[in-house]
């Protein structure tokens, strides 16, 4: 009947993820059929959640008392045999799904130009030698992937006539291909504006800082430079190579600056890419904002593990007025409370973060 495009986001920091999608109900026109004459209305029978590539699908039941919902069509959308109503039929089945999204060591293999998994083969060569005479429409829309795939005699440039060269020596069998560096995982952590690198001799960073920061080195053997310029500090971190002979990486500590950090691209000291993920270095409860609060506020968890946490609030009785739960991944994940949801009165609550071994209790004010 239809087909969806989703376009996905080229920032690494997603590949090898799963990103669930699933249907939505906000009134009961949402998600409908009509028949031919357009006096019968065909909606939802049963919705069906994604089990995942090894699960079945599992039937999501029962209603929900209001919309938005993502049980289906609500029991106040069926109309069939009312009068003055049109008809409603309860016949379509909606089952959910997702975006697998491919991990980056999979694709943009060097000397695969057409990116059919295959690489150093003729079709390559045809599709490389088409864009010296046609230009990036030889690459049939995946000019990106085509170009990070062209530098096969890994000299760092792309698209050359020398990579040309090298990919037809590698199909004859006259040279060896050259090995793709697949970035390696790295977290960061971060404690109170001071960043540390672990696991991994690293070799440079650079980041983007917003606001005009005033970043302090603290790794050995390193150089920093920075800039602000546009809102945005600029910092790289880079090791000192005047009148050495070799150069050496750091771990651990390696700068402490304030502000909220935009970007991080790292490289391990033998200029292997590094995937780096900032994460807090503790467990940590923030303080709710804004406070006092009307109608909403947010409340900021610190997770320096991946895992399930519950946020529980409770009222000055000590009884439960909401309860989130969830599992996330390590870093920071924010919390949405809407009063409008519970219709609570003004006055003083209290909520606890219980993730792992930790638990915290802070205080907030609801002022209406």
């Amino acid at each position: 009947i239809a087909t969806m495009r989703f376009l996905v986001s080229n920032d690494r920091t997603l590949e090898c993820q799963y990103v669930p999608i699933q249907f939505w109900w906000v009134d009961c026109g949402d998600n409908t059929f009509s028949n031919v004459k357009g006096d019968s209305l065909i909606i939802s029978r049963y919705v069906f959640g994604y089990g995942g590539f090894d699960g079945p699908y599992y039937h999501i039941e029962s209603f929900d008392p209001v919309f938005p919902t993502d049980k289906g069509s609500q029991e106040e959308c069926d109309t069939h045999n009312q009068i003055d109503k049109p008809n409603t039929w309860r016949v379509i089945d909606f089952f959910n799904g997702g975006v697998d999204i491919i991990c980056a060591d999979s694709i943009d293999a060097r000397g695969d130009i057409n990116l059919n998994g295959l690489a150093y083969e003729i079709a390559d060569a045809v599709m490389f030698t088409n864009y010296f005479i046609y230009g990036f429409s030889a690459f049939q829309g995946h000019t990106p992937g085509s170009q990070a795939a062209s530098d096969v005699n890994a000299d760092g440039l792309t698209l050359s006539v020398a990579d040309l060269v090298y990919l037809i020596r590698v199909l004859v069998g006259d040279a060896m291909p050259y090995p793709k560096l697949n970035a390696l995982d790295m977290p960061i952590t971060a404690d109170n504006g001071v960043y540390s690198a672990t696991g991994i001799e690293v070799g440079a960073v650079a980041m983007k800082i917003k606001g005009d920061a005033k970043p302090e080195l603290l790794a050995q053997n390193m150089t920093m430079k920075y800039a602000y310029e546009n809102g945005v500090t600029s910092v790289i971190i880079l090791p000192q190579y005047e009148g050495k002979s070799s150069i050496s990486g750091f771990t651990g500590e390696f700068i402490r600056v304030q502000g909220e950090v935009l970007s991080i691209e790292a490289a391990t000291i033998l200029g292997q890419p590094i995937v780096a993920k900032t994460v807090p270095k503790n467990y940590a409860l923030s303080q709710n904002y804004p406070n006092p609060f009307n109608p909403s506020t947010t409340i900021e968890l610190a997770l320096p593990y991946a895992g399930e946490y519950t946020l529980t609030i409770y009222n000055v009785n000590g009884q439960v007025v909401k309860t989130f739960s969830g599992t996330a991944e390590a870093g920071w994940t924010k919390v949405v409370w809407n009063t409008t949801e519970n219709n609570v009165a003004s006055g003083v609550y209290f909520y606890r973060l219980n993730a792992g071994s930790y638990s915290s209790v802070k205080k907030m004010v609801l002022l209406k």
